[in-house]
């Protein structure tokens, strides 16, 4: 599910080497226009911790494959890590077609769809077999353990032997589902003299199906930098230079998942791999294949991964890997592949793909990988629709300063007192966004955080014991004056070193100079979406700084709520008895009968 594609804009050029650089890593806030951050990073780090380690312009979408032809591209379609299809990965698709029949009753509720070349892209996808109205189900799978690969799947079924329950590898949720797929590289080339049992278990005919399925997924070979003629087809396989330049790029450091790769395959071979070869061979070679596979090294995990990242679905709140749904290909105008229930008595969970539009037998069927940041597409799946460019997202790191004389305070608000949300980690990271709708003003989420952060001086009492049910309510709306400056002047500035970070534009005659990779070109597309939403933000805020004087804070709120904030006269001394009260009054401003 990574594209191929058309043509690349130059904006900017990368200077660094990969280096050891100290980094951090972030719970994810899910940003409330809809951006999916759920299957984001999902290890922290405790606290204090630090870890130490031709030109053109594409119509649609920005891709790193095979020139796709105009009617793909004025679709913004996108397609699975291939540059071309082989023959070997022809037969495969069709010894999978031939498994799938066999099994079709047992694992489908509803299959208008087939595996095929697609005319548009020149890769595997789903070609409709019949006629399909707009809203129609094209493909609708149960969520069958057998051939499901999902975090749990994981930890309970297949590796629960080996990873303990408290293992929190820092690939998260996708390194969980990556081991899922060595499992099936394993499984898919074990002998008969192999004495493992495999799990998930399962009919032979599903072994049959899921070996096909392992042949028709792209080697590392066919998407190493090096077999493709300098054209990597995923961010976590380009050389170095394009990996310097992605980092150089956006926000979302390619280094650090690159790093995160490496400490969790370097633990895992020492603690799971070494331990049993025989279970976890390093390489691998398929039936009828004759090529030697890595599997569980640290190469091979990176592949793996690289798979998971493109090819997995978030439904019905996990992670999921589905065989056979794993390669449609991505339309901006599709829907989104969805949860919900199938089947003749609709009671069966399972994903579902509805069509938005009409297809012919012939036609490819596509969805939409969803609302995500062009950097995100790009990480995750080696492209970058028109879609991710129409909204510019930029992401911006914060954490409670562990030197902050209200540390313990405001950590256990995080962890206890936010309501019905999970506890927060003290290290957050969040969305800026400009779109038509909503351009630069930030997320609610973090102004919020970000006021609890900056709380000091005078506005320190409502970290007492007794405001502590409700502090973090009170975040949500500005606090004080001196606390709402602060909270605008962090954000700026966090914006102002994220734009320092991604290095400035090179002018048209440089560029044209200059010898850039396709690579390279993307991310100096990414470059200029996310420095729009960084300084589309910053702009959003200096505006809202000249303006503080306008909001109302804690101090007039309570007042207000009390009946406490009208100006008193000694004629407002005299009480009416017939006077009603406010909400939680037991006087009138003033009028208190004290005989001194």
């Amino acid at each position: 599910m990574i594209s191929g594609g058309d043509a690349f804009v130059l904006e900017t050029r990368g200077i660094m080497r990969r280096a050891t650089t100290t980094t951090s890593t972030a719970t994810k806030i899910a940003y409330h226009h809809g951006y999916d951050s759920v299957i984001s990073k999902q290890r922290t780090f405790a606290v204090g911790e630090t870890r130490i380690r031709d030109r053109g312009i594409a119509s649609s979408f920005l891709s790193l494959g095979a020139v796709s032809s105009p009617a793909a591209a004025a679709a913004g379609i996108a397609s699975p890590i291939s540059t071309s299809v082989s023959a070997s990965v022809l037969a495969a698709a069709d010894e999978m077609m031939e498994a799938f029949e066999v099994c079709k009753s047992d694992i489908s509720k509803t299959c208008k769809v087939k595996i095929g070349v697609s005319e548009e892209t020149g890769r595997l996808g789903l070609i409709a077999t019949e006629r399909l109205k707009m809203g129609e189900s094209a493909l609708a799978l149960p969520y069958d353990d057998r051939i499901l690969m999902t975090p749990k799947e994981a930890r309970k079924t297949v590796f629960k032997d080996v990873l303990t329950g408290d293992y929190d590898g820092w690939t998260g949720d996708f390194g969980l589902v990556a081991l899922l797929i060595l499992n099936e590289v394993a499984r898919a080339a074990a002998s008969n003299n192999n004495k493992h049992e495999f799990l998930p278990k399962r009919p032979k005919s599903f072994d049959v199906l899921m070996k096909a399925w392992v042949k028709a997924l792209p080697s590392l070979s066919e998407m190493s930098t090096e077999e493709n003629g300098g054209m990597g087809l995923h961010p976590l396989f380009w050389s170095e230079d394009d990996q310097e330049s992605l980092q150089m790029s956006s926000t979302k450091k390619i280094y650090r998942t690159l790093d995160d790769i490496e400490e969790d395959a370097s633990w895992l071979t020492e603690q799971v791999f070494e331990k049993d070869r025989e279970r976890f061979p390093a390489t691998v070679t398929l039936d009828g294949d004759g090529e030697v596979r890595q599997c569980y090294t640290e190469e091979g995990f990176r592949w793996a991964l690289g798979l998971a990242q493109s090819r997995s679905f978030f439904i019905d709140g996990s992670l999921r890997l589905i065989p056979f749904l794993d390669f449609v290909n991505h339309a901006d105008d599709g829907n989104e592949v969805a949860g919900g229930y199938m089947g003749t008595f609709g009671t069966t969970a399972g994903a579902k793909l509805l069509v938005s539009r009409k297809y012919k037998p012939g036609d490819e069927v596509f969805c939409s990988y969803g609302p995500k940041s062009a950097a995100d597409y790009l990480l995750e799946h080696g492209f970058c629709p028109r879609s991710s460019f129409s909204t510019s997202v930029s992401e911006l790191v914060f954490e409670v300063d562990p030197d902050d004389r209200f540390y313990d305070d405001k950590l256990d608000i995080l962890q206890y007192e936010t309501y019905d949300q999970a506890p927060m980690d003290p290290m957050q990271s969040f969305d800026v966004v400009s779109s038509p709708d909503q351009d630069g003003e930030p997320d609610p989420a973090l102004l919020q955080f970000i006021r609890l952060l900056t709380l000091d001086g005078a506005d320190a009492f409502l970290l007492e014991a007794i405001f502590r049910k409700d502090v973090w309510g009170f975040m949500s709306m500005p606090v004080s004056e001196a606390n709402e400056l602060n909270t605008v002047d962090t954000i700026i500035e966090s914006c102002r070193k994220a734009l320092d970070g991604l290095e400035e534009n090179v002018d048209e005659q440089q560029e044209e100079e200059a010898a850039v990779s396709k690579q390279q070109m993307i991310c100096r597309q990414v470059q200029k979406s996310e420095r729009r939403a960084l300084s589309r933000t910053m702009d959003f805020l200096l505006g809202d700084k000249e303006a503080l004087d306008l909001k109302e804070y804690y101090q007039q709120r309570r007042l207000k709520e009390m009946g406490l904030d009208s100006e008193w006269s000694k004629e407002d001394g005299i009480i009416d008895p017939d006077a009603s009260l406010g909400y939680g009054q037991t006087r009138l401003p003033g009028g208190a009968d004290f005989d001194w």
